[in-house]
């Protein structure tokens, strides 16, 4: 019998830099669980997205921490994406600053099954105005 990967994917809005922000909506989803499945005791992938509007010039650092009693090992940080943005010339063009979605592979990061996980992001380093961001946890 082929076994059903179970996730839980988490977004929103980074309107600050320099602040940790809980992930707590999905999409059209105000209050998705956070609760870790049952069957379930590792995070084997993490699965990210994030970009900012690119009011400011400057750049930054995007990262997640995982913690809440459900994470096993204490709080973990993950470094995801990078961004920054450099006005240019007036008649001039310039391509958008790209954050790229990436997957992380193999992490094995313990969790208790039925226990909360407190998701969050943050850009750090400077303002490049409201930055989004969306994380995907495959549990194993």
């Amino acid at each position: 019998m082929k076994e059903t990967t179970k996730t839980l994917t988490l977004e929103g809005d980074l309107a600050t830099v320099d602040v940790a922000t809980a992930l707590t909506t999905q999409g059209s989803v105000t209050a998705p669980s956070v609760v870790i499945p049952s069957g379930v005791s590792k995070i084997d992938k993490v699965i990210v997205a994030a970009g900012a509007e690119g009011l400011a010039d400057g750049s930054a650092v995007f990262f997640i921490r995982l913690g809440g009693n459900a994470v096993l090992g204490g709080e973990q940080t993950l470094m995801v994406s990078a961004g920054g943005r450099i006005a240019v010339q007036s008649g001039s063009d310039a391509g958008p600053s790209v954050c790229p979605a990436i997957v992380l592979k193999d992490l094995d990061i313990a969790v208790r099954a039925s226990d909360t996980i407190r998701v969050q992001a943050e850009m750090a380093g400077s303002d490049l105005g409201t930055g989004h961001i969306v994380v995907t946890l495959v549990f194993a």
